[in-house]
């Protein structure tokens, strides 16, 4: 039990070490490619973060687990938004800045369509590569907003990684990315697994452990790396962050399981997490468009709403 407490914090340690030097070096690549914090964060943080749910998606799919591949996305996604916002007041007052209502409404809506998909149709193939199309050409549009857009502010704090990166894009953004987000995920996979090893000694339930540590595991590295924005400043790299990782979720990381043999999923089991899923990203958007503050309070409110949906998840499994 002792190691694997120790396990723990190292791997909690790595993850956020990880996640404060993808943030810097995100920046400084920001700065030299002209575009703005929050495409930063919706496509080099939010592809970065979104790594172990597409790891866990595609082995639970050739594991013949689809279940566990859709319930993980569902999962992840709430995290996202429950997780982040329930930290985030604790470190700092965030407001959120003016984000563009095409960005929340696509996210609004791509979530609303796989709702209606859900229950109405069959998710599939067909609407699996209908999916990934809608992902390119979100990613497509968003590069050129984001180049029409204010360029990230240079006042932002630069330090070591920001300037390497910053000063030699091509020599060095990518290696320190890929370490940098490598950390991250080593980090994040050594805490699972002793969160996971110390459930067990303590009796909890594998089938519990498996449909809330793995989705809240996976959300990991959004959340450290949106704790790590936030203490920068770089509040637009947050909501990016969020909304691109979420989005890489549904769109593009859905749309690739389901184009496997073995993708499918049971309708009774992700029908009540769907429905949840849906309602956290109404309030997610409306957030977003009134440009609340997130303090302590609102916090306060995310992480209550998170314990009370780990609560019914564990009495819907049992």
């Amino acid at each position: 039990m002792l190691l694997e407490i120790l396990k723990l914090i190292l791997g909690l340690f790595l993850a956020i070490k990880g996640a404060d030097i993808l943030i810097s070096s995100s920046v400084g690549l920001g700065l030299k490619l002209k575009v703005s914090d929050f495409f930063v964060g919706l496509v080099i943080v939010g592809f970065g973060t979104s790594i172990p749910e597409l790891l866990v998606s595609i082995e639970a799919v050739l594991s013949n687990s689809a279940n566990l591949s859709v319930g993980n996305i569902l999962g992840s996604n709430i995290a996202n938004i429950l997780l982040v916002f329930s930290t985030l007041g604790f470190v700092n007052n965030i407001k959120i800045k003016s984000i563009a209502s095409f960005d929340i409404f696509f996210h609004l809506s791509m979530h609303v369509i796989f709702f209606l998909i859900f229950n109405f149709s069959t998710f599939g193939k067909k609407f699996g590569m209908l999916f990934i199309v809608f992902f390119l050409i979100y990613i497509i549009f968003s590069l050129k907003f984001s180049k029409d857009k204010k360029q990230i502010n240079t006042t932002n704090e630069m330090d070591y990684f920001s300037n390497f990166t910053f000063r030699k894009p091509f020599l060095f953004s990518l290696p320190i990315l890929i370490i940098s987000i490598s950390l991250t995920l080593f980090g994040v996979d050594l805490a699972v697994n002793s969160a996971v090893q110390i459930s067990k000694e303590l009796k909890i339930p594998d089938s519990f452990i498996g449909l809330s540590l793995i989705a809240i595991g996976t959300s990991l590295p959004e959340l450290v790396t949106s704790i790590s924005a936030a203490k920068r400043g770089n509040n637009q790299i947050i909501f990016g962050n969020i909304i691109g990782s979420n989005i890489y979720n549904l769109l593009f990381i859905l749309g690739l399981s389901s184009l496997f043999k073995f993708f499918g999923y049971n309708y009774y089991i992700l029908k009540n997490d769907v429905l949840i899923l849906t309602i956290i990203i109404f309030i997610f958007s409306i957030c977003l468009l009134k440009k609340i503050t997130i303090n302590k309070k609102i916090s306060i409110i995310f992480l209550v709403s998170y314990i009370l949906y780990l609560i019914t998840l564990y009495y819907r499994n049992f």
